[in-house]
């Protein structure tokens, strides 16, 4: 696994993104538009590009809209998924890709996300300890 810091791991373009495939699908984009506003308008010079100084939103706040981001996106692929398969090995990448669904399912009913219960879960559906762990501190990561 791949783990960088200081760069932003959920941008714009991202949710844009995300946006378009819910669209695709006949779905209501309305909370992604909410959260891109949230997490980018209040952010920096006012031009809502999250470039300049500024207080941002309550970190709280932007760590519950990036779970809910990540899980939309391990429902509807895209470039946010891609960035957290980017950081897993082949094999993890499979498995990610194969139980997308059931760990979004199951991420939908965490109200606290930690490693170790995502883990867990992902051992439940099959996968082996390795793997379970990596993929769920890799899950975790993206969403801090």
């Amino acid at each position: 696994m791949t783990i960088s810091t200081g760069e932003s791991l959920i941008t714009a373009a991202d949710i844009d993104d995300l946006i378009t495939r819910v669209r695709q699908t006949a779905g209501d984009p309305g909370p992604l538009e909410s959260a891109k506003a949230t997490l980018f308008s209040g952010n920096g010079n006012g031009n809502g590009d999250g470039t300049g100084p500024g207080p941002g939103p309550d970190p709280e706040a932007a760590r519950l809209i990036r779970q809910r981001l990540l899980v939309t996106a391990l429902r509807h692929g895209g470039a946010l998924l891609a960035k957290l398969l980017s950081r897993l090995s082949p094999r993890e990448t499979a498995m990610v890709r194969r139980y997308a669904h059931r760990l979004a399912n199951f991420l939908d009913t965490l109200e606290v996300w930690a490693a170790q219960p995502v883990m867990l879960a992902l051992m439940r559906f099959g996968l082996p300890y390795g793997e379970a762990e990596t993929i769920a501190v890799a899950v975790t990561l993206l969403v801090r």
